[in-house]
């Protein structure tokens, strides 16, 4: 098809990329969809690229990654540099304020009592998500729809809430069931403990900020389920998505 596209280099086909100071950083290619799968080598999800290594920027670069899209707000960028991909030939900003928890990490924001008190500020936080985000994810869709800039790269801070949702809805796009988002989404739960490993042993009432739960994601599609008429409305409706054309780029009828 003309509009079908085809990666310069096989890529490895690692679903969590290996990294020495990247976090998150993986793959959305090989998830089984209606009629196939989703291609590898096309499309990635990441946290933010602080402690790139050496060897980090080798591994992305091989890929040819050409697009970066990054969710973070004009005062996380101050804070952590960004993706410095010679491959990279677009760099997109969209920033999304819900999601941002650099209160947390700083500090500046009140702890709550206990972790059921964190939990229930997540929660409401993936309540907003979804109606705060539309323009920036309808971006993201639009560079989706546009073979010329995968493979693509987007991002946070931690590349679990803004990214997760965000990956969620390119996954339903592309035809995969729930419980493989679900999965997709739960894996940051494990490619962030070590990041976060001595903040949640010293300050344990804020774990529930610094993974990910079944109830985050589900409270941000019930959202999109209430208020929007479910995911399908969601995405060609507000979001602009042209479902047949993503899994047309994006989906492969061969095994992964």
């Amino acid at each position: 098809m003309d509009n079908d596209i085809i990666p310069q280099k096989k890529p490895e086909k690692i679903r969590i990329l290996p990294a020495e100071g990247l976090f998150n950083v993986r793959e959305l290619g090989g998830y089984p969809v209606a009629g196939g799968y989703t291609k590898w080598g096309l499309i990635y999800r990441a946290g933010e690229p602080e402690g790139m290594k050496g060897e980090d920027k080798k591994n992305l670069e091989s890929r040819g990654i050409k697009t970066v899209v990054d969710f973070r707000t004009a005062a996380e960028r101050r804070s952590f540099a960004g993706y410095g991909l010679a491959t990279v030939t677009k760099r997109v900003e969209l920033p999304i304020d819900a999601g941002n928890l650099m209160g947390v990490v700083s500090g500046e924001w009140t702890y709550p009592p206990d972790t059921q008190g964190a939990a229930v500020k997540m929660e409401k936080l993936y309540a907003a998500l979804p109606g705060e985000a539309i323009p920036r994810y309808r971006e993201l869709f639009a560079l989706l729809a546009e073979p010329a800039n995968a493979p693509l790269i987007f991002h946070c801070s931690a590349g679990k809430d803004r990214t997760g949702l965000a990956s969620a809805l390119i996954l339903h796009a592309l035809g995969a069931a729930e419980e493989t988002i679900m999965e997709d989404y739960l894996l940051s739960a494990e490619c962030l403990r070590g990041l976060y490993m001595g903040y949640m042993e010293t300050r344990p009432q804020m774990v529930p900020f610094m993974t990910v739960r079944e109830s985050y994601l589900l409270t941000a599609l019930g959202v999109i389920r209430d208020q929007y008429g479910g995911l399908d409305g969601y995405l060609t409706r507000e979001l602009g998505a042209d479902i047949p054309h993503l899994r047309c780029l994006y989906t492969e009828a061969r095994s992964p």
